[in-house]
């Protein structure tokens, strides 16, 4: 018996499929082993594939870059995301897909670059009840995407894994000071997945009550974000783990937000006569002007004299929404502290990669020549100045030079000598002390519950300061961590896999219990007072007491390698005068 007319075998089987995938969606399995679908309520379903982790093969369902907002485009641009409407069909989300604008990507103009809005959800089993991870990644505000952050380590655990994406650069960050444009955008997009989570997670086994958000550098800044803001509301999420990142740190709130705006509206030509016509015009601009603009303005902010205030890359506080603004009043001003479970960290030489951003962006990469013990007490108050030591500048240079310098050093004044200490003030002004700060706030208003480490552990070579022409002994950069949790890197030899163990004990046990541990690792105390105890991250791990030891970490390397070289020259110098009177 013959089909029906205009009834083809195509639409007999695109029937059959849709019917399959229904009822798959029902029951909340897959159809097929390779092809995993799930049914999110309220929005459609979705189409994934299979992995596996990468010590025990234990099955991974995997669905890249599932929609969580509609594209931030027209007048949504600049402005808080809208929920993602539902859609019918399967969304096929087996691989992974583009990333949000940044100047790595954008080459030439694409209409659908500012969807981006997107998660990835990582699951060992779909009808369970597991504790989240919901992670943010970094890149200074500016580049970065999901795709890198895969779950091959963490889903050895029985936890779920989420990895978001948010608006980069000016449109995320960009504020003119007008509701039009009013900043945070991009903090917006990250409580909204943070929303997603608690409305969708349990289609993938996780469980919305139990939710860790965790992020490195520039996610770390919107984890802490996430504590201090008020447009949170309590409950999205359980526990924090902020790594290399906080609010207290001077460049990650705008200084002066509108007046970075309208040197990148400059930059592309807007007409600079009325607000509106700026905000009309920046709306209208295309994306890869938005990028590449931000980027000119902060080339320009690091070769001038003084604070670089770059916009486009900063979380904006106050503004035209008033009280109801994202971050209202700086969190230094704020007596309000979220009630949840937080480790606070960050690595040996987080100042390498800051340093050598100072390095080529105003330096052009050409090594300052010392004529004078004066050149250099200049340069390093420069230094100071450049991440953000404010009003305090001779103060804070003489305890630089007390606590790192010695005489000899500062008077041979070599440059490539003391980079080490550059590192130090750099690594302490852009990062340590504000995170220290935050912990020490956070651990005297909610004792017991705060945990702070240093990762020191050193592993494969980090790709993070390409061109820095100075070697530096035992480098622990910043993201460094990142490679022991996720699986960036294929050079884990098998003393490596050990720390990445540990390091996926800890970090998983944490979002399980709320107390970070793993087997034969000593226990990791709560911070009890000022400075410490802390875990200096190696591998054994060790309990330490006071954190200040940590601020001079490159220096204090530096100059054990130096001994060690000298001592080394001294053995062979003293071999050879053997050798000498020997064949004499």
């Amino acid at each position: 018996m013959g089909l029906p007319k205009k009834v083809t075998k195509r639409s007999v089987c695109n029937r059959c499929f849709l019917l399959v995938v229904t009822i798959a969606s029902i029951i909340g399995t897959s159809f097929a082993q390779d092809d995993p679908v799930v049914n999110i309520q309220g929005v459609g379903s979705v189409m994934g594939t299979m992995g596996k982790t990468a010590w025990t093969g234990r099955p991974i369902y995997q669905f890249f870059n599932i929609k969580y907002a509609e594209a931030p485009v027209g007048e949504q641009r600049f402005r808080a995301p809208i929920s993602v409407l539902p859609w019918t069909g399967v969304m096929n989300v087996t691989a992974p897909g583009r990333g949000c604008p940044q100047s790595r990507t954008i080459s030439q103009d694409d209409p659908d670059a500012e969807d981006c809005l997107t998660l990835s959800v990582y699951s060992n089993d779909l009808t369970a009840n597991r504790p989240v991870m919901l992670y943010v990644h970094g890149g200074a505000f500016v580049v970065g995407s999901a795709e890198r952050f895969g779950p091959e380590y963490l889903l050895e655990k029985d936890i779920v894994l989420v990895v978001i994406q948010y608006r980069l650069g000016t449109l995320g960050f960009l504020s003119t000071g007008t509701e039009a444009i009013p900043g945070n955008a991009a903090m917006y997009d990250v409580l909204e997945s943070l929303e997603w989570v608690s409305r969708h997670i349990r289609s993938f086994g996780g469980n919305p009550l139990e939710v860790t958000i965790f992020g490195e550098s520039a996610g770390g800044h919107a984890v802490s974000a996430m504590l201090h803001s008020p447009r949170v509301r309590e409950g999205l999420f359980k526990r924090a783990i902020i790594q290399s990142g906080t609010l207290f740190m001077p460049w990650v709130i705008c200084q002066d937000p509108t007046e970075g705006a309208y040197e990148i509206a400059r930059i592309i030509g807007c007409p600079m006569t009325t607000p509106a016509d700026i905000d009309s015009c920046l709306k209208a601009a295309s994306v890869r002007d938005l990028v590449q603009a931000q980027d000119q303005h902060k080339k320009n902010e690091f070769s001038s004299p003084g604070y670089p205030k770059v916009a486009g890359a900063c979380i904006t506080v106050g503004g035209a929404l008033g009280a109801q603004s994202f971050m209202p009043v700086h969190p230094r001003e704020s007596t309000y502290f979220r009630d949840v479970e937080i480790i606070f960290g960050m690595n040996s030489q987080e100042g390498l990669i800051f340093f050598n951003e100072y390095f080529q962006y105003a330096l052009d990469s050409q090594p300052i020549q010392f004529n004078s013990h004066w050149d250099f007490l200049e340069f390093l108050k420069t230094v100071n100045i450049k991440f953000g030591s404010g009003a305090f500048v001779d103060a804070v240079v003489g305890y630089e030079l007390l606590s790192k310098a010695t005489w000899e050093e500062m008077d041979r004044a070599n440059f490539s000598e003391i980079v080490p200490l550059f590192i130090d003030v750099a690594g302490n002004l852009a990062l340590k002390y504000g995170s220290v700060e935050e912990a020490n706030r956070f651990a005297r208003a909610l004792p017991g519950q705060v945990y702070l480490y240093n990762f020191d552990y050193v592993g494969p070579p980090s790709p993070m300061t390409p061109g820095f022409p100075y070697d530096f002994p035992n480098s622990v950069g910043h993201g460094d961590e990142l490679k022991f949790l996720f699986p960036m890197s294929n050079v884990l030899n098998e003393v490596h896999t050990q720390m990445a163990k540990i390091m996926v004990d800890l970090w998983t046990s944490f979002a399980i219990t709320g107390k970070p541990q793993a087997g034969n690792v000593i226990p990791w105390p709560p911070v009890s007072r000022p400075f410490g105890p802390y875990l200096r991250l190696v591998n054994p791990p060790e309990q330490k007491e006071y954190f200040v030891h940590e601020l001079t970490n490159s220096v204090v390397k530096a100059r054990q390698s130096n001994d060690s070289v000298q001592m080394q020259l001294s053995f062979l110098a003293c071999l050879l005068s053997l050798l000498t009177a020997l064949i004499l």
